[in-house]
């Protein structure tokens, strides 16, 4: 299993911090022997407090009407993003040098280079760079692919769902109210890192060393880990969520 190629930004805030308090316990209850390593005790303790401040932050949140209309808004423009993505994928079989093909070679180099990570930044960064992909679609580089691929109309999409959000955002920006909102994308970002990070250097240790510590915590996280992506991906209607690599099956 390799967490840099989880893809935990797929689960919601609830399903993170229950996954990370799962990968706590795992360590701390469910070994048979105790694990004394300081690193991964931090890395225990740094995921259990930024766990908790996440819930507390996210509770904040989803008690404010304004803060949930944000977050509405701010789904709704990533699912805008997520439909653009998609169409242009429609066409990456298209014959070679078709006009098609042309296109999409061109757009999804854009994408890839600049936009791939969109929905994932804190909420003014990607209004920013939602403000930057239709800027660069809308110049004569990139205008004709649009109309190559028909996607002109999920652009206006993209285009709309944003000044939206850009409308509830100016309003509460300058109010108490919004900083929870803030917080909640920045505390999930790091919360996410600091598992990865963790999960990789437990897998090292495991992995290089005859330490017994570690190799019995790394499969902690795996069973663990193999459990509850299973979980949730009944949970998905089916659609799983892999969380292995395929060295590790």
């Amino acid at each position: 299993m390799n967490l840099t190629q989880l893809n935990a930004k797929r689960l919601t805030q609830e399903e993170l911090i229950e996954f990370v308090r799962l990968i706590i316990d795992s360590a701390r209850n469910k070994l048979e022997i105790e694990v004394e390593d300081p690193i991964a005790l931090k890395y225990l303790e740094t995921l259990e407090k930024d766990s908790d401040e996440l819930e507390d932050t996210n509770k904040a949140v989803l008690s404010d009407e304004k803060n949930k209309l944000l977050l509405e808004l701010d789904r709704q423009r990533d699912k805008h993003l997520l439909i653009f993505r998609r169409l242009m994928q429609v066409h990456e079989l298209s014959d070679d040098n078709s006009p098609e093909a042309i296109a999409f070679e061109k757009l999804n180099d854009l994408w890839m280079k600049k936009y791939e990570t969109l929905p994932y930044l804190n909420l003014a960064i990607e209004t920013t760079g939602i403000e930057d992909l239709l800027f660069d679609l809308s110049t004569n580089k990139y205008s004709d692919f649009i109309d190559t691929l028909n996607l002109s109309e999920t652009v206006e999409h993209i285009r709309v769902s944003n000044d939206k959000f850009k409308i509830i955002y100016s309003e509460i920006a300058g109010q108490n109210s919004f900083k929870p909102t803030y917080d909640a994308r920045s505390l999930r970002i790091e919360l996410t890192e600091t598992l990865v990070l963790y999960v990789n250097y437990v897998k090292v240790l495991a992995e290089s060393s005859a330490n017994k510590e570690m190799a019995a915590l790394y499969r902690g996280i795996k069973e663990a880990s193999q459990a509850y992506f299973k979980q949730i991906s009944e949970r998905h209607s089916g659609v799983p969520i892999s969380d292995v690599d395929e060295e590790d099956k």
